[in-house]
């Protein structure tokens, strides 16, 4: 089982408090999506404001070389603007509507720069940078975000999570003291990530996360698993009871209230019992909407091939 204390309940420590006794520290994925639009500054600072010690956010380069804060390749889903990101300046991509698809009352809010977002989380929380564009597309787009740290002092202070080992290896040249999570959707996936020199830990995936696979992974002194993106409270619950040190979900306030009441001790003892008679136990509690790993590595696979093209 995993030691209360991690690498990554270590880094958020030194940016900033946590309590002596925290068992789980609570990532917005892409800030609080389910109350603001997702990757802007509201949903950031939302994020912050219930208590999220970790942020997720992506990030895309825009043609002017500038990295911008949103997920999808194309502007349409979160902008009032069409197109890709990377063929637009970032000062076109900032005047955009970022706000009123999600509500009339973030009407005006803007797609954020990357440097915008570490100025609002600098000393409030830990960034978790995914780097959403392909080498192939931009071959040094981890070192423009190490950059980008280093403008903010933060080298150190957050982590950058990569998609394959050529990003991981490019951002680990440019700063050895950078944590480094990869992309892991299957068991197969997250079991070789574990074996580079460069990965710090993985951004795992939850329905690929079985007692066996985390009692492996923490073979590794210090390896951190931040699964994605657990918003279901009996899932959330059983993650807890392994002993996982951080959970990314889309309502950071709904498990931060969860964290903050769950004894997971209970819950912990009986998964260890299972552990020790041999027996392997996959994590889904209940059928759900998200797909397997298989079929979501297959699609991203499929996704990438394409964006590549």
């Amino acid at each position: 089982m995993a030691p209360t204390e991690s690498a990554l309940f270590s880094l958020v420590r030194r940016v900033r408090p946590v309590g002596p006794h925290a068992r789980a520290l609570v990532c917005g994925h892409r800030g609080a999506p389910t109350e603001a639009p997702e990757n802007t500054l509201a949903s950031f600072a939302r994020a912050l404001e219930v208590g999220a010690e970790l942020v997720e956010f992506d990030v895309q380069v825009a043609s002017c070389g500038e990295l911008v804060v949103i997920h999808d390749d194309g502007l349409e889903r979160t902008t009032n603007g069409t197109g890709e990101a990377r063929k637009l300046p970032a000062a076109e991509i900032r005047e955009l509507d970022a706000g009123s698809w999600f509500s009339p009352a973030f009407l005006g809010e803007r797609v954020p720069t990357l440097d915008e977002t570490l100025d609002l989380l600098r000393g409030r929380a830990v960034p978790l940078i995914e780097v959403k564009v392909s080498p192939k597309r931009s071959p040094d787009a981890g070192e423009r975000v190490v950059r980008a740290l280093e403008r903010h002092g933060m080298l150190e202070d957050a982590v950058v999570i990569c998609h394959d080992t050529t990003r991981a290896a490019e951002v680990r040249r440019a700063s050895p003291g950078t944590p480094i999570s990869l992309l892991a959707i299957t068991k197969r996936q997250a079991r070789a990530a574990a074996t580079r020199d460069e990965v710090s830990g993985l951004d795992i995936y939850w329905k690929s996360i079985s007692l066996k696979l985390v009692t492996e992974l923490r073979a590794r002194p210090g390896f951190f698993l931040t699964p994605w993106t657990v918003n279901r409270p009996a899932d959330q619950e059983r993650l807890l009871g392994l002993g996982v040190e951080a959970l990314i979900t889309d309502a950071p306030a709904a498990l931060r209230a969860l964290v903050d009441r769950l004894d997971t001790a209970e819950v912990e003892a009986r998964l260890t019992e299972r552990l020790r008679s041999g027996e392997d136990v996959d994590l889904e509690l209940e059928p759900g909407t998200e797909p397997s790993p298989e079929a979501l590595a297959a699609q991203e696979a499929c996704d990438e091939s394409a964006r590549d093209a």
